[in-house]
């Protein structure tokens, strides 16, 4: 299951900023924006059925997609 979070990581951060991230090392920084941390959080519960709460978020969470997945797998093991 992690990898096809860490893809489903990167499909949908890369629809998000435009770009393609099939091959950017999931530890580079994302440099979001605010509309795409906010883009990003509606996507991520749809994407993979999860409620995040605004307590959850951390600035750090936003790094990169390997501290996305983390978070991620995280919220999914709790549900």
């Amino acid at each position: 299951m992690a990898l096809n979070v860490l893809e489903m990581l990167k499909s949908t951060v890369g629809q998000i900023k435009g770009e393609d991230f099939s091959n950017v090392e999931t530890s580079s920084p994302l440099e979001l924006d605010s509309i795409n941390r906010i883009t990003l959080i509606a996507e991520m519960e749809n994407v993979f059925d999860i409620s995040i709460s605004d307590q959850d978020l951390e600035p750090d969470t936003f790094h990169s997609i390997d501290s996305l997945n983390t978070f991620v797998s995280g919220v999914m093991k709790c549900e």
